[in-house]
């Protein structure tokens, strides 16, 4: 609440911390393995099943497992060409289908995906000092094979209706 109340670019790039940004400045110009449009990530349509679950989940039941939800947010910044379009596909992705969206809660959640609330980290390509996520760290902290199969099945029900 307070991250929205007391910043009035709360829904803008421009709120992120200036290490943030200018670590991502950075790196903007670091080859990418895999670029996405707006339109394939909002369709789930990329090669990683965990982040296809993630928004999934995100479009079937309006809300994302908040762990899946930073795994998100991380990778469409490591999928788009710049931080900057990267930000607002997480925005308005995460405004139109998140039940918090347009709420303090999800402007909060997806800056802290870009270094908002955080620290700098060890310095990688393409993220800089923004914390970092993989499918081998997903792996670790929980089933992340379940949770993809137990979202597909959910998507598959919602179909069969």
């Amino acid at each position: 609440m307070n991250f929205v109340y007391f910043n009035e670019r709360y829904d803008d790039y421009a709120a992120l911390p200036d290490w943030a940004r200018r670590t991502l400045r950075e790196r903007a110009h670091d080859r990418r393995e895999y670029l996405y449009r707006a339109e394939d990530l909002e369709n789930a349509r990329t090669h990683d099943p965990y982040w296809n679950a993630a928004q999934n989940e995100m479009r079937i039941t309006g809300k994302m497992h908040n762990y899946m939800r930073m795994y998100w947010g991380k990778k469409i910044l490591e999928w788009m060409r710049t931080p900057e379009e990267a930000f607002a596909t997480a925005l308005r992705l995460n405004n139109r289908w998140e039940l918090d969206g347009r709420g303090a809660e999800g402007f909060a959640g997806v800056a802290w995906c870009f270094g908002k609330h955080d620290r700098p980290w060890k310095r990688r390509p393409i993220v800089g000092m923004i914390r970092y996520m993989n499918a081998a760290g997903l792996r670790r902290k929980f089933d992340a094979d379940a949770y993809a199969s137990r979202i597909e099945k959910l998507g598959t029900a919602r179909r069969d209706i």
